[in-house]
């Protein structure tokens, strides 16, 4: 029997985007995302499709091109069911090279092969967020992704032990290359993402060591070689005061930089969606997808918008706000009241349709078109704050940022303001909220 679960194989007469009629051995993902992956069957003698059995995968017509033709599938069967009882082949694409050249994937599996195949494993989930094993990858290969207009640049790349941790095989990863490894991004990449890069690599080896394909005892503890830094919550000059905010307000709806005909009529909506950020505490992506079917008034007359964050949506225990709007956050959303055609409270162009974030595909289309809008948002705020004086460049996320430090300030109730922004406490505490007041506690 075949050991790998997420592969299947069929021989079709009908394969995807192939000529009807010629037979081909067709590999796919099982699930709703198959990249299905075609290679022509060589070898059969005038294929009678009348004979052909799709479920039994035979010729039963009886004659003799059915008898010939059924023994050059039975031994094409039969390579098929070893490619997919090799641990080391994951893809279909490796599948049919694989069954193309004859040559199976090496045994020894390295560590950036185990991150590889981890990161087609998430793919295949929708709620999975698997960057953070991109970003490993990335660095385990000395691959710099962040440069200028988009071009990879590199830098030296880990090593351990006179081996490079990215050919270094998965079996002998330990603590010395933890260490290694550790050490490394503090010395090539100056701390940066210290924390989730080496997060990240132990957990990759505790899911090897789940698999037994690793049986190192791990000791090292990457959190004690950690850089030393003094951080007090959030950076005071990334928060918008009071003062800073009001004049951004004052701006809504004049025209902050006039060429184009495209950037002028779309600058009131996005400036609207960082100020209905600001007035919801929420995030970028969950503005996005503010629905009118999450929004329901109350007996008292108080709206309430209802939804699930989209950073949480794959966590096992769904995670719901339950947000009752402001007079300014109602105002926003009564001025663009059924502009959207999929229902959407801001009718951003790709808000024209209903999207669908219960499948894979769906959410990496809706990822590419969110991106795109949230950078062009950006772009348009880094203007705004430019015309404000602003010593930083203003993006969405202080309008988040400096939300939540302004409702703590005022209202004093850090644990309901994380309730209401869809985040804790302890990530309040660390990533957001700063005491701009500076004001003695007052007792009562």
């Amino acid at each position: 029997m075949a050991n790998n679960q997420q592969l299947k194989y069929i021989f079709t007469p009908s394969a995807s985007g192939r000529t009807k009629g010629v037979f081909y051995v067709q590999v796919q993902f099982k699930g709703s995302n198959p990249q299905r992956q075609p290679l022509k069957i060589d070898g059969l003698t005038a294929p009678n499709l009348a004979n052909w059995d799709k479920k039994q995968q035979r010729f039963n017509g009886g004659i003799q091109t059915d008898v010939d033709n059924n023994a050059v599938l039975d031994a094409l069967r039969v390579k098929c069911d070893e490619l997919l009882a090799n641990p080391q082949i994951t893809t279909p694409k490796e599948f049919i090279k694989a069954l193309e050249t004859g040559i199976t994937p090496k045994d020894v599996v390295t560590l950036a092969d185990f991150v590889a195949i981890l990161i087609e494993e998430q793919k295949q989930n929708p709620s999975c967020n698997y960057q953070l094993y991109v970003s490993l990858l990335h660095n385990l290969l000395g691959e710099n992704h962040k440069s200028t207009k988009g071009k990879v640049t590199y830098f030296a790349k880990p090593m351990s032990k006179g081996v490079t941790l990215a050919d270094t095989p998965l079996a002998d990863v330990g603590d010395a290359q933890l260490s290694d490894f550790a050490s490394w991004v503090k010395t090539v990449k100056g701390g940066a993402n210290y924390k989730n890069l080496n997060a990240t690599l132990l957990h990759v080896v505790n899911v090897a060591k789940g698999r037994g394909k690793n049986r190192q005892e791990i000791t090292y503890k990457f959190r004690s070689d950690a850089p030393k830094r003094v951080v007090v919550g959030v950076d005071k000059d990334k928060v918008l005061t009071l003062e800073q905010f009001k004049a951004i307000e004052r701006l809504s709806g004049s025209v902050v930089n006039p060429t184009g005909y495209r950037n002028r009529s779309y600058q009131q909506l996005y400036l609207d969606a960082a100020m209905l950020m600001y007035y919801t505490n929420s995030r970028p992506a969950d503005v996005l997808l503010f629905r009118s079917d999450m929004l329901k008034t109350l007996e008292n007359g108080v709206t309430v918008l209802t939804y699930i964050p989209y950073k949480k949506r794959g966590y096992n225990v769904t995670e719901i706000v339950e947000l009752p709007l402001p007079q300014q956050a109602l105002e926003i959303v009564n001025r663009y009241k059924g502009k959207s055609i999929g229902g959407y409270l801001l009718p951003f162009p790709m808000n024209e349709t209903r999207w669908d974030l219960t499948t894979v595909e769906g959410n990496k289309k809706w990822r590419s078109a969110s991106n795109a809008a949230l950078g062009n948002i950006n772009a348009h705020l880094k203007k705004v704050g430019d015309k404000i004086g602003l010593n930083f460049p203003l993006s969405l996320y202080a309008f988040r940022r400096s939300a939540i430090t302004t409702t703590v300030n005022l209202c004093g109730n850090i644990a309901l303001v994380a309730k209401r922004s869809g985040t804790s406490v302890k990530m309040v505490s660390k990533h957001y909220y700063k005491d701009t007041e500076l004001q003695p506690l007052a007792f009562c």
